[in-house]
């Protein structure tokens, strides 16, 4: 059970016993019930007016390792927030699927983290996000959920040359999604739409720096080198694992923008409006996996350059 979480049942005497009144000002500290998220989480007293905390961890999905720079923005921003990673690597690609297939496979992987009680998911894949999260949220409205959109506004606001880059999987740049986004923030803009097969794989396979990677990124940047695009987005979440090979091949004079940290910040947002904030001092972080728990490991620990010691394989 997650740190300071108590199940509704049987905990009316430990929160009597919570409470304290201090001197000079009505100050409280302990469990009470919090509408919102239907549980009894901690709340602590700060000059004057409730602060509510919801130790509950944030689930975290991608077809595979990719929303693992979701996950470390995450990290990095709210430090005090336990997270729960499923990578769906039994199942990639995810550009190969249907709509209903799609469907099928984030619903389950929803139910598997509801199951744990996380109190907001991630949709850390932009196929996962542009198919999959309006029937999410559709179908399980009690849990708010948090996707992944390329960053084509911050392109189209950023660019001084009027031509800007998008790079994404072969299904995310051929998508209406990716269309209507160009058509309502770039419209006047040159947009240099790259579908960059193979290269996910790559990520997945943790082959950042081989020789193959790097022949597959000069193919792909081929156009963006042969424009005048001075800014590029990386439309898929494999991608920034590669920033530094990709920074390199197109100089410094194009700058690179993710989604990484927008999400972390709106998943920061959403978690203030809702008075949800976590207050764990240790923290904690699940990782689980369709696909070989040793290999994830593996290939995680090398993307995030620290070990990842615990993973467990499951079937969904």
């Amino acid at each position: 059970m997650p740190s300071r979480m108590l199940p509704v049942a049987g905990t009316r005497a430990i929160i009597r016993g919570c409470l304290a009144l201090g001197k000079g000002r009505r100050e409280r500290r302990g469990y009470r019930f919090h509408r919102q998220t239907r549980s009894y989480i901690w709340y602590d007293d700060h000059q004057g007016e409730d602060q509510p905390m919801d130790n509950r961890p944030i689930g975290v999905f991608d077809s595979g390792v990719g929303g693992l720079s979701i996950w470390r923005a995450m990290r990095r921003m709210l430090p005090q927030e336990s997270l729960i990673f499923f990578a769906d690597s039994g199942h990639v690609p995810y550009g190969e699927k249907s709509t209903a297939e799609l469907h099928d496979l984030t619903g389950r992987i929803a139910g598997f983290l509801i199951e744990r009680d996380v109190k907001m998911i991630v949709v850390a894949c932009n196929t996962a996000t542009v198919h999959a999260i309006g029937y999410l949220r559709e179908t399980l409205p009690a849990i708010p959920f948090v996707g992944v959109v390329p960053v084509v506004k911050t392109l189209a606001r950023r660019t001084r040359t009027g031509t800007i880059a998008v790079l994404s999987t072969p299904a995310t740049a051929q998508s209406p999604y990716l269309a209507g986004l160009i058509e309502e923030f770039a419209p006047d803009k040159r947009v240099i739409n790259v579908g960059c097969d193979g290269l996910e794989n790559m990520v997945e396979a943790g082959e950042l720096g081989t020789r193959a990677t790097t022949a597959l990124l000069e193919r792909h940047l081929a156009p963006v080198r042969g424009s005048e695009a001075d800014v590029v987005g990386l439309g898929c979440t494999h991608y920034p694992f590669l920033r530094g090979l990709i920074k390199r091949m197109l100089g410094s004079g194009v700058h690179l923008y993710d989604p990484s940290r927008p999400v972390a910040r709106r998943v920061r947002q959403l978690l203030r409006e809702r008075d949800a904030l976590a207050a764990n001092p240790k923290p904690t972080y699940g990782f689980y996996t369709t696909g070989d728990a040793d290999v994830f490991k593996r290939v995680a620990s090398r993307l995030l350059r620290t070990p990842v010691r615990d993973a467990e394989h499951v079937e969904i």
